[in-house]
């Protein structure tokens, strides 16, 4: 089977795939992606009523388009065969060792983000309660908490119902993702760190340091009732104690100084004189942002919202790779197009091009966007508004690469040849002169991503990028500059963006020695 073949299956694959989950409503990984588009708010007084279908029109429309591809290389791939010179350009690559190996840890970076919310998610994989299969993550249905035996008011939080199962032990049991924390929006308010008797000196659980700051101890029956309130030094109850009723009403006081009780007062008599609280299991309550915890399986560690930084950093690799992609699409099409056009034609439609690109080329690209998020309000700006943006500007490079290789091609024989054999303009140009200037646009692409990428980052850094419900790096950035006492924030997201750049950059180096036509010429 040829390649153009083996595209068109994998292709109709993905839209057979992905119209069965819409119609059935499953959630299937990475393929729900086609109808997750939302209505933008500034369009409703404008087109009413188009809420609810604008998701399936713009996902059916992307499938219709995937499915017309699949069939036209299906259709005209039997014969495909690879030219020579392109297979000598492939073995130069992958002779190229350092841009060779970042290609495939880029394309491992881009099927990690495949599995989506199957590997990084909230909801459970599989739950088995009282002998019956639930499968809350590739479902669209929302369970609540009293479908598996809690407070019907309430959604089911599978973290706590994954403890709840393992106290119980009643046979039931559940299979989280990898990293249980939903991208955006999973806040985890507050920690729990068990605190350890030792000899009168409380540590925290799994450090040798004897522990200072406050601590809460909580009844034994009631687990979110709060007992006791106490200040530590050096691991011993100093300076005062709060103790509290079962409704969270301070009732009595008490002064210690180096683990001994020198004094008690009871606000109301009678009151707080018994307990069912153990005094001694005290709790160091932690909130955000929270240092990397494997207990709590935040791999990171949070930011100042509470947000996992592992699920966030996964997530603004998603909306890079999905940017990315759009953009590549949108950029090259539209600049691949007008500059062979122009190319090719020239006379009053190249001068009239070029005086547009002029005009767009000092166009201020920031104050565009600042005016756009400004207008319609940051939480109704979405993925593809940010892209089209950046296509708008960024398609004018590729168009002047093209052009310049149209007006020299479109002179060689084999234009001329094609002509007197009766092909079409259309085919002249996409069918003959397009392959042959392939070259030179295969090595701007990892450039471009690079641009995409750092673009992105940069607009959500000074707020005028995505709204909150896209993971963005460019957030966690600002966030980690502004909390610099929490240093795995800005360090992580810093390491990541860093890597990610610096081997898109080693392929591009790669692809494009591998592409000169000068075969010995090595760039440092």
């Amino acid at each position: 089977m040829t390649l153009p073949r083996k595209i068109a299956l994998f292709l109709l694959v993905i839209v057979l795939l992905a119209a069965t989950g819409r119609y059935y409503e499953l959630e299937l990984p990475t393929l729900r992606w086609f109808f997750t588009f939302e209505y933008p708010e500034f369009l409703i007084s404008y087109l009413p009523g188009w809420e609810k279908s604008f998701s399936d029109i713009i996902g059916w429309t992307m499938l219709g388009m995937l499915l017309a591809v699949a069939i036209t290389l299906w259709t005209t791939g039997g014969t495909f065969e690879w030219n020579p010179m392109t297979i000598r350009r492939f073995q130069r690559f992958r002779s190229l060792t350092r841009g060779y190996r970042s290609f495939l840890l880029l394309l491992a970076l881009l099927l990690i983000t495949f599995p989506d919310h199957a590997l990084v998610g909230r909801k459970a994989l599989v739950v088995r309660y009282q002998g019956r299969w639930y499968f809350p993550a590739f479902v669209s249905h929302n369970f609540n908490d009293g479908d598996f035996g809690g407070d019907p008011e309430q959604g089911a939080n599978y973290r706590e119902l994954a403890q709840r199962f393992k106290q119980d032990q009643s046979g039931n049991w559940l299979i989280l993702p990898l990293l249980p924390w939903d991208t955006t929006f999973d806040t985890d308010e507050l920690q729990k760190v068990s605190l350890v008797n030792k000899e009168g000196t409380f540590y925290e659980k799994d450090s040798d340091k004897p522990y200072q700051g406050l601590a809460t101890c909580f009844y034994s029956d009631q687990a979110t009732a709060k007992f006791k309130e106490s200040s530590f030094r050096k691991g011993r109850l100093q300076g005062l104690t709060t103790v509290y009723n079962r409704k969270g009403d301070p009732v009595a006081r008490e002064h210690w100084q180096a683990g001994t009780m020198t004094k008690r007062e009871a606000e109301e008599p009678g009151e707080a004189t018994e307990s069912t609280a153990d005094a001694s299991n005290y709790f160091a309550l932690t909130y955000p942002p929270v240092s990397p915890s494997w207990s709590h399986r935040h791999l990171l560690g949070t930011d100042s919202r509470g947000w996992d930084l592992a699920a966030q950093l996964y997530g603004g690799l998603q909306v890079v790779c999905k940017a990315s992609f759009l953009y590549v699409l949108i950029t090259f099409f539209v600049g691949i197009s007008v500059g062979l056009i122009s190319g090719y034609f020239g006379g009053l439609f190249d001068l009239v091009m070029q005086r547009v690109i002029e005009i767009l080329s000092n166009m201020p690209f920031l104050f565009i966007v600042m005016i756009i998020s400004s207008r319609i309000g940051r939480d109704n700006v979405s993925i593809f508004i940010i892209v089209s943006v950046l296509s708008f500007f960024s398609w004018l490079g590729v168009s002047t690469y093209k052009r310049t290789a149209a007006y020299k091609e479109k002179a060689r024989d084999y234009v001329a040849a094609a002509r007197v054999l009766g092909a079409g303009t259309p085919r002249i140009i996409f069918r003959h002169i397009l392959p042959n200037v392939l070259s030179t646009t295969i090595t701007l692409v990892p450039f471009y991503v690079t641009g995409v990428a750092t673009s992105l980052t940069a607009l959500d850094f000074i707020g005028f990028g995505l709204p909150d419900r896209y993971p963005s790096w460019g957030t966690l950035l600002a966030d980690g500059l502004a909390n610099l006492e929490a240093p795995w924030i800005v360090g992580s997201v810093f390491v990541v963006l860093v890597l990610l750049l610096l081997l898109i950059t080693f392929v591009g180096e790669a692809v494009r020695e591998a592409f000169d036509p000068k075969k010995f010429t090595t760039y440092s």
